[in-house]
């Protein structure tokens, strides 16, 4: 239809232009001709033949005017028909997203109700282990009954001898006193020697020469008699001396070892007491520590009730630091999958306890985060995708990041950015089209990273530990040593943050991916930095890689994870 009008409109343009032709005189002859018969009524002039023309002309202008119209219409029909069909794409899209959003709804629900059965086993193997530290307590009780025991028949043992050696003194005292009498009889017996001596001398005083020689042989006889019954007195002297000093020894001896058995005894009651005392003092402790840890753990809820973002304080002093004074900050990649090894927390906290940071950014799986800040027991604050870990007063605290009091005088943003992505990484590996999958997936990531910067201001200090699951793009050129890195590839999120005045801290510490590569990821496959601190109003001094316990040993997946250690300026 549109045709048959356009056709219409170019003959009656046609016919006016042959209408409108100019009279001269050299064609005016020609011209002439016999007027046409016309129905009975016409008359056909000059000015009807111009009436004519402009009659057609004014219909076909019309008919142009009517056929643009209605090319107009099309035109306007077409980009509704154009614009209901974008809007059942976007409407198609939003969807999907809700659908995606359900899903992921529903997979962290079941991850919740996993760990949450996880906890209630890390409680009941708690109460295991108390129940045997009760058992232990109890048996230690009755060995220390047991010894009890013992020793006081060891002390009745010693009562009975003491008994003995009692009796034995006793014996010992008679038979000195059956010497004594012995030595009284004997002075008896000098006294009536000497009396008989007397009498024998006054009755035979006559008989004194005929006698004087028996005399002198009975004197000398008595005197030798005496002299043996003295030296016998002085033998049994020095014997019964002898026998006294000899039980006086042994008394002695007996009393020091019973004062020493006593003083021994006394000291083992003593060290008992002590001991007794020290471990009620280590029970009282260790209530007192669990009671402490039991408060500080209550500051963090359930990971199904867990809100953000969330302080965590504990008896940690703040700092303030002098103005010129450097920042070391840590950043640690943990799993994003929940530990199986609950001793995993004391490798990853002991790696670290040498190392003096009072900025620590931590990011990966929830559980695993908050099992770490708990174990370090330094003031922390939970925020979307891991934990700021730090030594300086928190001014205020977002979604995504705190800002801190560096010095009197100067503040810093510290923000968080863990954004997991295996399925590109995983395209890679496999030979599959890994670009086309960064591409579908680079616009949310991207919009997430806008509303972490949108939390602070341009002009303000701000560091950002970012776990971004994809390579810098400084690291991937034609001149690279690996093989696999030999593209010109603009990898978005480094580029995105390098564009919003961002330093990337390693990179521009180092001299080049080629000498330094820096991995913090690494596989079988793939060695790479996923893994970053930037910086923007801060002056990077140095960083080096760091080893994380047993993070930096490969896992199942035979993944193995290095975090990053950096010194800054606040200028």
């Amino acid at each position: 239809m549109n045709r048959r009008i356009v056709l219409i409109a170019i003959a009656l343009l046609l016919t006016i232009l042959m209408g409108c032709e100019t009279y001269t005189a050299r064609s005016a002859k020609e011209s002439i001709q016999a007027p046409t018969p016309v129905a009975e009524g016409e008359l056909v002039t000059k000015y009807s033949l111009v009436e004519a023309e402009e009659k057609a002309k004014a219909e076909a202008e019309e008919a142009a005017r009517l056929a643009e119209q209605e090319r107009q219409a099309e035109a306007e029909e077409r980009q509704r028909y154009e614009a209901m069909q974008e809007s059942i794409a976007s409407l198609q899209t939003e969807k999907n997203t809700l659908e995606k959003k359900l899903q992921e709804s529903e997979d962290a629900l079941a991850e919740e109700k996993n760990n949450t059965q996880s906890l209630k086993e890390s409680l009941e193997e708690r109460n295991l282990l108390l129940d045997n530290k009760d058992l232990t307590l109890s048996q230690e009780a009755e060995e220390y009954q047991t010894t009890i025991t013992a020793l006081q028949g060891e002390i009745e043992a010693l009562h009975k001898e003491i008994e003995e050696n009692e009796q034995d003194y006793e014996m010992l005292s008679y038979q000195a006193n059956e010497l004594e009498n012995l030595l009284v009889e004997q002075q008896n017996i000098n006294n009536e020697l000497q009396t008989i001596m007397h009498e024998a001398q006054l009755e035979h005083v006559s008989e004194i020469k005929s006698l004087k020689a028996a005399q002198e042989q009975r004197l000398l006889e008595l005197q030798n008699t005496i002299d043996s019954l003295e030296t016998d007195t002085a033998l049994l002297t020095a014997q019964l001396e002898e026998k006294t000093q000899t039980l006086e020894e042994r008394l002695r001896l007996e009393q020091q070892r019973i004062d020493e058995a006593k003083r021994i005894e006394e000291e083992r009651l003593e060290k008992q007491r002590k001991k007794a005392e020290e471990q009620r003092k280590a029970e009282e402790a260790e209530s007192a520590r669990l009671a402490a840890l039991e408060a500080e753990y209550q500051q963090i809820p359930p990971l199904e009730r867990l809100t953000l973002p969330r302080m965590y304080t504990t008896d940690e002093t703040t700092i303030l630091s002098a103005d010129n004074d450097p920042l070391n900050v840590l950043m640690l990649p943990l799993d994003d999958i929940r530990w199986s090894d609950p001793n995993m927390k004391n490798l990853v906290a002991t790696s670290i306890s040498d190392i003096k940071a009072p900025v620590i950014m931590v990011t990966g799986h929830m559980q695993n985060v908050i099992d770490l800040v708990r174990q370090l027991r330094r003031n922390a604050v939970l925020v979307e995708g891991g934990a700021i870990i730090t030594s300086f007063n928190v001014v205020s605290a977002t979604k995504h990041g705190i800002r801190v009091q560096f010095s009197n005088t100067k503040t810093i943003r510290l923000s968080i950015a863990n954004l997991p992505e295996y399925k590109v990484l995983d395209a890679f590996t496999s030979g599959n089209d890994w670009k086309t999958m960064q591409k579908q997936v680079t616009g949310e990531r991207t919009k997430i990273l806008k509303e972490i910067l949108a939390e602070g201001t341009t002009n303000e200090p701000t560091i950002i530990g970012a776990s971004l699951f994809e390579p810098s793009y400084q690291d991937w050129s034609t001149f690279s040593p690996v093989p696999y890195r030999q593209i010109d590839y603009i990898w978005p999120l480094s580029n995105f943050l390098e564009e919003s005045s961002f330093y990337d801290v390693y990179r521009a510490t180092h001299f080049s991916a080629d000498t330094d590569s820096g991995n913090t990821f690494v596989t079988e496959n793939l060695k790479e930095r996923i893994d970053y601190i930037y910086s923007r109003k801060v002056l990077p001094l140095q960083s080096s890689m760091l080893t994380i316990g047993g993070e930096s040993i490969p896992d199942a997946n035979n993944i193995a994870r290095y975090g990053i250690s950096a010194t800054l300026l606040i200028p």
